[in-house]
Parts: structure tokens; C-alpha cells; sequence
């Protein structure tokens, strides 16, 4: 998967920043997905369907208790997705 070619809808990663998935291989995720490979610009328009949270002070096992995922989840599949490639 290429530069996230194959996959046309939303993608929200999340990883805690003591999670068993080190940030630097979520990051390299998120990469392959489309994101962060520009600037999102002013408007958002050079952002890609792929959204990352790393979130603090959290495990592989405790980021499933957190109250922070489900605020996250809401605010991803609530927001437009911009129409960037």
C-alpha cells in the first residue's frame, strides 16, 4: 500500500505514548496512509484522510480505558474530511 493509494475512506490511528507500538513506527503508519506529507495549508486542503493521535501517559492496555479515545473517536468521525489525495 503506497502512499496509502488503496484505501479511500477515513483512517484514525491512535497509540498511547507508552504504547507497545513505538511513535516512530505509528508515525511511519500514518506516512503510508497520506499523512504528514505537507503541510495541511490554512484550509486544511493539503491535509489526507488519515488522522494520528498519540496520546500521553497512556499503555497498549490502559489507552482501551481511557476517556480520551472515545473524545477523539467523535471529534474524527464528526469532522469533513478534506478532499486531498
Amino acid at each position: 500500500m503506497e502512499g496509502g493509494k488503496e484505501l479511500r475512506g477515513k483512517a484514525l490511528l491512535v497509540f498511547g505514548d507508552a504504547d507497545a507500538v513505538r511513535p516512530a513506527h505509528a508515525v511511519q503508519l500514518f506516512e503510508l496512509l497520506g499523512g504528514g506529507k505537507k503541510d495541511g495549508g490554512w484550509d486544511g486542503s493539503g491535509m489526507s484522510n488519515a488522522r494520528l493521535a498519540i496520546l500521553h501517559g497512556l499503555t497498549h492496555y490502559s489507552i482501551f480505558s481511557s476517556p480520551a479515545v472515545p473524545a477523539w473517536c467523535d471529534a474524527f468521525l464528526d469532522a469533513p474530511m478534506p478532499g486531498a489525495k
